[in-house]
């Protein structure tokens, strides 16, 4: 997201539009949906866990102002992957870096409390339920329409 807005205004490289739009639209979600199943199994280990529970909805709050800009920046980036100029270069430059600065910070955040701490971290939740639910989470998403003869 940087790189693209650093491009704006000159020669944007339409691939980087692409794979960043794929991932704003995709990604991003699948990766909170894996997220979520994480969240479930330690809230369910540590029912009583205030602390863990503050923590768990501030993460989803975030996942849902993320998911909010990742829909802001899904038209402009959009438009430059369609060879369009975008209408206000400066506010979509400040788009994209605001909230890739955003994410950048979500993601230290979650790091330092889930998943490089011991009390929260993935090593504390039952492997076989994470490895279930994150397969389940795939089985999903990979469903493709059949046609039966």
């Amino acid at each position: 997201m940087e790189q693209i807005a650093d491009q704006l205004g000159g020669s944007i490289d339409i691939q980087l539009c692409g794979s960043v739009l794929s991932r704003l639209r995709q990604d991003l979600l699948h990766h909170q949906q894996d997220e979520d199943v994480f969240f479930a199994l330690l809230q369910h280990r540590n029912p009583d866990d205030a602390l863990l529970a503050r923590c768990v909805s501030l993460a989803q709050t975030e996942h849902i102002a993320i998911g909010s800009h990742a829909l802001e920046l899904a038209e402009p980036i959009g438009d430059i992957c369609a060879g369009r100029k975008t209408n206000n270069a400066d506010a979509t430059g400040y788009l994209l870096r605001s909230c890739f600065e955003y994410i950048r910070q979500h993601l230290r955040w979650e790091d330092a409390i889930f998943f490089a701490g011991r009390k929260y971290g993935v090593e504390s939740v039952d492997s076989a339920a994470l490895r279930a639910g994150l397969t389940r989470n795939r089985s999903l998403r990979d469903r493709h329409l059949r046609v039966a003869d």
